[in-house]
């Protein structure tokens, strides 16, 4: 009996929770207004870079991602898609684009800044990425503990490695 009572401590009782908020957010019957999308599993992110090999050789290398396919029949876009298991990132080359000179601080463009990936222990990979000779900008928590990485490749396009903050 004490197991069913944790037990439905742990699981029932926030799954109760968790609805009612949910029940508690839906739009009136009647509503015009859509929900949100939901289902969403992320697939992959795109990068424009200058130099294809250069770009694919160094996420191989440092985040063991492979080139998977390369799409390379329009001279004017070229598209190398590159595989880690579970995630996708595409380098595309456009014709004639040019990286702008970098100002820094770092969110001076609109859009998109970075690319996300977590890892089950940061200071781990905070090892390989010194023994890749990889320069990293370690952010800690107050006890001291690495819980953010943030690495840029060749380009300069910025990597955060952190800590899972989904569970």
């Amino acid at each position: 009996m004490k197991e069913l009572i944790t037990l439905m401590r742990r699981y029932f009782l926030p799954g109760v929770l968790f609805c009612g908020i949910a029940f508690a957010q839906q739009a009136p019957a009647g509503s015009a207004q859509p929900g949100p999308v939901t289902g969403l599993v992320p697939d992959h992110a795109t990068i424009s870079v200058e130099n294809l090999e250069q770009e694919a050789a160094w996420y191989g290398r440092v985040l063991g991602f492979t080139v998977y396919s390369k799409s390379e029949t329009n001279p004017d876009f070229l598209n190398w898609h590159l595989m880690i298991p579970g995630y996708r990132i595409d380098l595309v080359k456009y014709k004639g684009s040019k990286r702008p000179a970098r100002v820094d601080p770092l969110y001076l463009q609109q859009g998109w800044t970075h690319v996300v990936f977590h890892v089950e222990d940061v200071a781990a990979a905070w090892k390989t990425l010194q023994a890749l000779q990889v320069e990293v900008k370690v952010n800690k928590d107050a006890k001291g503990v690495p819980i953010q990485l943030l690495i840029e490749d060749p380009e300069g396009n910025q990597i955060e490695i952190r800590r899972n903050l989904l569970v």
